[in-house]
């Protein structure tokens, strides 16, 4: 059973050494995915309209 508490002393240590992003960073890390989710999400979804028109016009053929 010691290992258990050797290993959770050694998670405390090891989480002690974390740098920690700070509030202003935070936020400008989210807005930064937020914003680039946007954009791939935006990508993908215009992509798929051209390639339905695509296949739309090649299945009436």
């Amino acid at each position: 059973m010691t290992w258990i508490r050797e290993y959770l002393e050694n998670v405390v240590a090891e989480m002690e050494k974390v740098n920690w992003p700070g509030r202003d960073e935070l936020i400008s890390s989210t807005l930064i995915t937020i914003v680039a989710t946007l954009i791939v999400s935006g990508f993908i979804f215009l992509a798929d309209q051209v390639i339905q028109r695509i296949l739309e016009i090649l299945y009436r053929v």
